[in-house]
């Protein structure tokens, strides 16, 4: 029996990637539907608009991508992708990496992700506890989503390993805050391992 994948409104969708060390990127974004952690300040819609197979996703993924591309990008999101069984989630990631993609998965890492993919970004929604995926490629930190504190989280993860580290402002309504920004900038000035990142795609109009 086939297995399907829940997807989320707008699921699939080429675009450019708008925040972290991919900025700037033209990738094909995969919306995955539905979420377990529940952030009361959540802005997406993940809820289950159609199911599909991954060789379908693939297809769909294929078909949006200009020929031309020879670095092709596949950013999957949710939601929360960890919530997809593992051994599930490799069928995905092998069918999509059969159609010549790289592969990133964005996660809050409240659960581990374990299948290999080429680029694992963590943004934590939660200071509170340890992560359950420490390391990975990226992580970003948003001070006051959730009433998120950087400094707190660092507390409770002293010894997570990324490659990349990243503040990033606040944003709401599709607007940088700039009370958060200058938290931001003062933020790093005690912490100069880390750097900046910001939603650009809010500023750039895309989804």
């Amino acid at each position: 029996m086939t297995e399907l994948f829940s997807l989320a409104p707008n699921s699939v969708y080429w675009t450019l990637q708008g925040e972290g060390h991919l900025r700037g990127f033209q990738m094909c974004f995969l919306r995955l539907a539905g979420c377990s952690i529940g952030c009361p300040q959540c802005d997406t819609n993940y809820t289950v608009e159609r199911r599909e197979s991954a060789e379908a996703i693939a297809w769909r993924l294929r078909n949006i991508t200009p020929p031309s591309v020879a670095d092709r990008w596949v950013w999957i999101t949710g939601g929360e992708p960890a919530d997809v069984p593992q051994l599930k989630m490799r069928s995905l990631l092998n069918a999509i990496s059969e159609e010549g993609f790289r592969i990133a998965i964005a996660s809050s890492g409240s659960k581990p992700f374990v299948p290999p993919v080429d680029w694992l970004s963590i943004s934590p929604h939660f200071d509170d506890r340890p992560l359950a995926q420490p390391y990975g490629n990226e992580i970003k930190l948003v001070p006051g989503l959730n009433g998120f504190n950087p400094d707190k989280f660092l507390e409770e993860n002293p010894k997570t390993r990324f490659m990349y580290q990243y503040i990033q402002p606040l944003s709401e309504d599709g607007k940088e805050k700039e009370e958060s920004v200058n938290w931001c900038l003062g933020w790093l000035k005690d912490h100069p391992d880390w750097s900046m990142s910001r939603q650009d795609h809010l500023h750039w109009k895309l989804p």
